[in-house]
């Protein structure tokens, strides 16, 4: 069951990748200096600064999808089953977009509060 799980988990993210030019904390994101500059960095929020800093990217330029693979945990995948991790996921991410705060985004994800 799990490696079915993993070959899902490992190709979905690249699809969405590619239709949405948005990689996440399960993607490897390379950037040169100049863009990251450019994109004014990472953010300096609790979660989804992957997701922000994607957005900020594609204002320098467009994207640049590469089809090498890297190695990510599947933990959190392992631990609660693909349907309510990706349904989780999901939720996180509509409530990002709708203007939820990221720290609270990050309690409900399970990190504990960054000191400011």
């Amino acid at each position: 069951m799990f490696r079915l799980a993993d070959r899902f988990r490992s190709r979905r993210p690249g699809l969405r990748s590619r239709i949405t030019g948005v990689a996440t904390g399960d993607q490897a994101i390379f950037v040169s200096r100049a863009a990251f500059v450019a994109a004014g960095a990472y953010p300096p929020i609790a979660l989804m600064e992957d997701i922000a800093l994607s957005a900020r990217l594609k204002r320098v330029g467009p994207p640049l999808c590469l089809r090498a693979r890297v190695t990510t945990s599947s933990r959190r995948w392992r631990e609660h089953g693909i349907l309510r991790t990706v349904f989780f996921m999901w939720r996180l991410r509509l409530a990002y977009f709708i203007g939820a705060d990221p720290a609270q985004l990050a309690q409900r994800y399970g990190y504990a509060p960054a000191e400011q």
